[in-house]
């Protein structure tokens, strides 16, 4: 399995041309986009002198989408119809936004797939695949969405540019694995890949935390997913080229492992 890596790791204000050499150089040919990143052009332009091909985009909606005030919905969406305009170079390619239908009102939900259906219309016009994220159990939510109810409203689409990212960092909070990857089984456009202690969203890298990743690995497989195995981590400080080639051997390693094993 390609490794890939989110350029989150790096923060907002990275140099981009740098981040994408450390990439490179640490032997990783994909990068996710992070919501931290906007400038296409520049990323474009050092990716393609790099060999590095963009996996995918995150995108950056968030709770104002949801928002009773129509105005801030209306920026909101906007805004995002905008970064899939100016990220449509990298198409086609998994676009990830988060699943924000969290609280009670039920409004609340027609408004959030009011959105989906804009920005599905949006993935087919521009050539991405929405990739709709499983969600953490956070107390600031007033609802947990599970990915049951997340692969039904994906279903519903009935369309191969609407699609799910399991986020395991996210749905391990609240869910067993196995049950998050069978709901969501044919419809896996990406992962994200990182570790916790079980208790809330760390973003540590993987094997850090209490994350059986082999189990993973084996469930991604058994699932049928063909894409990356894509790293979306933090750490305490900004990085340097040793910290994401550590990253990417310690992730070479664990994959090469669980194949043998099989």
């Amino acid at each position: 399995m390609d490794l890939s890596i989110s350029t989150t790791i790096f923060g907002p204000d990275y140099p981009l041309d740098q981040l994408v050499k450390i990439c490179k150089n640490a032997g990783f040919r994909f990068i996710e986009i992070s919501r931290k990143h906007h400038n296409a052009g520049i990323l474009k332009t050092n990716t393609d002198a790099y060999g590095i091909k963009v996996w995918a985009v995150h995108g950056t909606l968030g709770f104002n989408a949801v928002s009773m005030d129509k105005s801030a919905r209306k920026k909101a969406l906007n805004n995002e119809l905008d970064r899939m305009n100016n990220m449509s170079i990298f198409a086609p390619c998994p676009y990830v936004v988060h699943y924000l239908n969290r609280f009670n009102n039920p409004s609340c939900s027609d408004i959030f797939l009011d959105s989906l259906e804009k920005l599905h219309y949006k993935a087919r016009e521009t050539g991405f695949i929405l990739a709709v994220e499983t969600v953490p159990d956070k107390p600031e939510n007033e609802r947990y969405p599970d990915s049951a109810e997340i692969a039904r409203v994906v279903k519903s689409f009935d369309s191969p540019q609407m699609q799910i990212c399991i986020d395991v960092n996210h749905s391990n909070l609240a869910e067993n694995l196995e049950d998050v990857f069978q709901n969501c089984r044919g419809l896996i456009s990406t992962v994200h890949i990182s570790d916790n202690h079980g208790k809330k969203e760390d973003h540590l890298p993987p094997g850090k935390g209490i994350i059986d990743f082999s189990a993973v690995l084996k469930l991604l497989r058994d699932t049928g997913y063909c894409g990356t195995w894509n790293i979306e981590c933090h750490i305490d400080r900004l990085p340097e080229q040793n910290d994401i080639t550590a990253l990417f051997k310690e992730n070479s390693n664990l994959t090469k492992n669980q194949k043998q094993s099989n």
